[in-house]
């Protein structure tokens, strides 16, 4: 069914690509097996802004009727992409994913399920466990067997000669407070936030918006261990300009905006974070050692 000829969906999903289409292409595939497997076809959308690309990605999101897309005269940032994607979302709840991101499967249903319990209700951001490269800042992680039953993927880390049989999927924090490099929350909260925060550019806009929500809203962001997305992370000439010209600005504008505490001058979050996912039973609780004797 066309999007635009049914009711409010349960969840939206906003991508924002640019140039990419062999990604694109892929991130979809993922998304919209995920959607089938956890959500349903008709209770879930996916929403893309393309920032006037030119490699034939306009041509291919024309003729995606499952779409609702957004072709931006002028490309105008990533932060100013999602923001136009966030603002179009119907759904009660509501995403985002890059177009190198990929849904592992289960993925949205953990994270539906986990905000939607009746003991989390302080909770209004659902963090997804993600692929990463940060140890310095990652509150809780698992290494998982690598790749799961059923999924290819073409990042040459999972289909190469020696290809890893672990991959780590973590959730992040920033200078102490959990933050959603993926989240998943209601669209009401979003709103009430006032979006995303139209100074960033390139990052730093979703730890702003995981601070936002935690400082203004006074509720919990928290991470779903089942809810989990591998992201390539995959650098091109444009996204490598895009860094080394704005991602020390936006990252600034970040600490400057909250305050934030310098490196190691905070207390180590993850002891309180550890204990509060096993109390909401989404971590096993560590077995007793035994006294010495």
């Amino acid at each position: 069914m066309n999007p635009l000829e049914r009711g409010a969906p349960h969840l939206s999903i906003v991508l924002a690509t640019c140039n990419r289409l062999p990604l694109l292409r892929e991130c979809l595939m993922h998304t919209r097996r995920a959607i089938v497997e956890s959500v349903g076809a008709d209770d879930a959308e996916i929403i893309v802004v393309d920032g006037d690309s030119r490699d034939g990605t306009r041509e291919f999101l024309a003729g995606q009727r499952d779409l609702r897309t957004h072709i931006e005269g002028r490309r105008g940032g990533c932060c100013a992409a999602y923001n136009l994607g966030l603002r179009m979302a119907r759904g009660h709840y509501v995403m985002w994913l890059n177009d190198d991101a990929y849904p592992l499967p289960g993925a949205f249903g953990a994270a539906l399920d986990l905000i939607e319990r009746a003991d989390m209700t302080d909770v209004g951001m659902v963090a997804f466990y993600h692929t990463h490269h940060q140890p310095w800042n990652e509150l809780h992680g698992m290494d998982v067997p690598w790749p799961p039953a059923g999924v290819t993927l073409s990042d040459p880390a999972t289909t190469g000669a020696n290809p890893r049989p672990m991959e780590r999927f973590g959730i992040l924090h920033v200078r102490g407070r959990p933050y959603a490099n993926f989240g998943l929350l209601r669209t009401a909260l979003l709103r009430q936030l006032g979006w995303l925060d139209p100074e960033y550019v390139f990052c730093a806009w979703d730890p702003d918006l995981s601070l936002k929500v935690q400082v203004q809203a006074g509720l919990r962001v928290i991470g779903a261990p089942d809810a989990r997305i591998y992201h390539a992370e995959h650098q091109d000439d444009r996204k490598r300009d895009d860094a080394a010209r704005l991602r020390d600005a936006d990252n600034e504008r970040l600490f400057r905006k909250w305050n934030l505490p310098a490196k190691d001058a905070y207390p180590d979050p993850r002891p309180e974070y550890l204990a509060l996912m096993r109390s909401r039973g989404l971590l096993p609780t560590p077995e007793p050692v035994a006294a010495l004797r």
